[in-house]
């Protein structure tokens, strides 16, 4: 008699999975960066522009110097000569891409609400907050340009005079044989326009950076809400000339970042400048309504697409152009993003021609950045959303395209 073995069968769904950091999450052992003290901590507080462009034509700091509790405050042009050059860009597509030159606080001009122009110091960060307000900063307001494809207009604001254009760049991507004959030939075309709004990042636990220095050995370790401690670390030694060997940055536990702390930020490089100079540890927190300024913000495109295709609704080329807000300034990998989904406007379709071209524009609004899938979102968004409008135009359901 044939006997079959037994075969153990385990349940997937509803079965427990080992957790690593759960114990010390539950019981308030997690290590957040807001928590950490040590003798002598001063905090950062970092005055920002109410105006998304104007020219800079006075910062007094006096006046929150002489506030009992502040330790030192500087103006953009104060720390001037404590950067190497500007925070640091890593995915410039094109070689005539147009990389702005971004200091940790404007100089000459504001060109988002939330550009930073001054850096004040104190004992604790209640007094920071007190004196920023006493910073006396004389702006004067110039026009604005928000909409991506109004600043490719002629006549509109310029974000960097010294550019003398909004456009940060082309890049194109087309198949062998382009897709203009297809769509020629193309019993059915459809051409959509879609809006991906700029939306803002919102983790459970704000940007945070604490700095402590060894002032004898001209070492520090900076711990930060970061996604990329390794990268930090190599481009802020680059920025503020502090070795490599005698960095060490540190991304304890942290309360979510989707993409948003993917980044080299202005308050690590102020931090770290200031831990230097003061010689003392340093700590700065955003509060929710800086984070909605001064983090990262996601998407803000304008993508038109187009299908090709039969009666049957067979899809024989997609055509796919995007106009995408680089916001103000370019952070760690802000004109690669809308690229992470050139290849994928066709979807899951099984298309002979294809061709994406995507422009890059400066706008006088915070940087845009990686945040939640990073480009490719966006291109599903707009490929299914086509599809749909295809369907309805030869009369099938969608499942059947």
């Amino acid at each position: 008699m044939n006997v079959s073995p037994q075969v153990e069968t385990r349940r997937v769904i509803g079965t427990p999975v080992e957790r690593k950091e759960d114990g010390t999450l539950l019981q308030g052992q997690a290590q957040w960066v807001d928590n950490m003290r040590a003798p002598g901590t001063v905090y950062l507080g970092i005055v920002r522009s109410p105006y998304a462009h104007a020219r800079i034509a006075r910062v007094d700091i006096a006046p929150a110097l002489a506030h009992a509790d502040v330790v030192a405050a500087w103006s953009g042009d104060d720390l001037a000569e404590d950067w190497n050059g500007g925070l640091p860009c890593a995915w410039l597509p094109t070689e005539d891409t147009n990389a702005p030159l971004h200091l940790p606080l404007a100089t000459d001009k504001t060109r988002y609400a939330g550009d930073g122009v001054a850096v004040v110091v104190a004992t604790s960060r209640a007094a920071a907050e007190d004196a920023m307000e006493l910073v006396e900063v004389e702006y004067e307001p110039l026009p604005a340009v928000v909409d991506p494809e109004a600043a490719l207009a002629e006549g509109a604001p310029l974000v960097h005079d010294d550019l003398g254009t909004n456009s940060c760049y082309t890049w194109t991507l087309e198949s062998e044989g382009g897709v203009e004959g297809l769509f020629a030939g193309a019993d059915v075309v459809v051409k959509e326009r879609y809006r991906q709004n700029r939306l803002i990042p919102n983790a459970i636990e704000p940007r945070a950076v604490f700095v402590q220095p060894v002032p004898a050995a001209g070492e520090y370790t900076m711990w930060s809400t970061t996604q990329v401690p390794h990268i930090a670390r190599l481009l802020l030694s680059v920025l503020v000339g502090v070795p490599e060997a005698k960095l060490r940055v540190i991304a304890p536990d942290v309360g979510g970042g989707f993409g948003s702390k993917l980044n080299v930020y202005a308050e690590e490089a102020l931090a770290l400048a200031v831990a230097r100079r003061l010689e003392r540890p340093v700590k700065w927190t955003e509060t929710r309504s800086e984070g909605y300024l001064a983090t990262i913000h996601g998407r803000d495109q304008i993508q038109e697409i187009e299908l090709a295709a039969t009666t049957e609704g067979k899809i024989t080329a997609v055509r796919v152009r995007l106009v995408a807000a680089m916001g103000a300034y370019l952070q760690l990998v802000t004109p690669g993003i809308p690229l992470l989904g050139a290849w994928l406007y066709a979807g899951c379709y099984d298309v002979q021609g294809y061709s994406f071209e995507c422009t890059g524009v400066f706008t006088h609004t915070t940087p845009t950045d990686a945040y939640r899938g990073a480009g490719r979102p966006e291109a599903t968004y707009a490929i299914e959303r086509a599809v749909d409008a295809l369907a309805r135009k030869v009369g099938k359901d969608p499942v059947e395209i």
